[in-house]
């Protein structure tokens, strides 16, 4: 996946480029929690040395970023799901089958909270890999 942008500021061996959110994004605003702003802002591995100001080209590998994007939608939809049928199992088990739907929803939400706790905790792992990392791959001249 490559994109282009320009570096607002340079730290050790990375950079924050700022992209602008492509249509390929849709509507959703995720990465900018609802605001009307059309820039992105990412840290990029820079190892061609390319200062602030300078417009560039950033890629991260097409599997990464399927990995990436697995491990923040797809585990914890699994988890919902998992957390759904093992609680209404435990209910039934219980005794509790007045409560199964609930008690099931509420299961399934708590456990995709805790899938979400983890994955955040697991943030600055995930950034120092350098596979989830984009990599600045040129300087593009106008």
């Amino acid at each position: 996946m490559k994109q282009n942008g320009i570096i607002i500021s340079i730290n050790e061996d990375r950079a924050k480029v700022m992209l602008q959110r492509q249509t390929s994004c849709g509507d959703c605003k995720a990465c900018k929690l609802g605001r009307d702003n059309p820039n992105i802002e990412i840290d990029a591995i820079n190892p061609i040395n390319a200062k602030i100001g300078d417009h560039v080209e950033i890629d991260m590998e097409h599997q990464s970023f399927l990995v990436a994007a697995f491990i923040v939608y797809m585990i914890p939809l699994f988890a919902l799901i998992g957390g759904i049928l093992i609680g209404n199992m435990m209910l039934d088990k219980f005794g509790m089958i007045e409560y199964k739907e609930v008690g099931s929803g509420l299961f399934g939400l708590l456990l995709t909270a805790i899938t979400f706790v983890i994955i955040r905790l697991k943030e600055k792992s995930f950034k120092s890999d350098k596979r989830f990392v984009p990599v600045i791959t040129g300087i593009l001249h106008e």
